[in-house]
């Protein structure tokens, strides 16, 4: 059964959940772990591609957007709207809601950060995957 990890983001800064997603990406992808990143748009999904670009200078995390090179299945695919090319390990999720294919994965993480309407979107998906009896587990992210 899909394992759900919610993380609560308490900081004002927008950046903190985008840096514990790369985080996420780097340690399932130092596992041999498949990665699809759901976003809510495509400007989303550009400004993820373009962080995973410039994470790191001395490591590369090999990646693409879904609509990018059809032919290509790199580990790490950003999608959004898009269901994933290649059956991944972790599902980072992004958007307002739970795709319809989470299921399909091992790992689920989710974020609530944002404002009061981002937050009660991210209590909708927690209450989600509760009702349905997915194992949970809840972490505050502070900076």
């Amino acid at each position: 059964m899909t394992q759900v990890e919610f993380y609560s983001v308490e900081s004002a800064d927008p950046k903190v959940p985008y840096s514990h997603m790369c985080e996420v990406i780097k340690r399932a992808y130092r596992k041999g772990q498949k990665v699809f990143v759901h976003t809510q748009d495509r400007k989303q999904a550009e400004t993820i591609d373009e962080l995973l670009w410039s994470l790191d200078a001395a490591s590369f995390l090999p990646h693409q957007l879904a609509d990018e090179a059809p032919d290509t299945k790199p580990p790490i695919e950003i999608g959004f709207g898009q269901n994933p090319a290649v059956k991944p390990d972790v599902l980072i999720n992004m958007a307002a809601q739970v795709p319809q294919f989470f299921s399909q994965f091992a790992w689920v993480f989710e974020y609530a950060w944002g404002d009061e309407e981002q937050k009660e979107l991210a209590r909708n998906r927690f209450r989600f995957y509760r009702e349905r009896g997915y194992p949970l587990n809840h972490r505050k992210i502070n900076s």
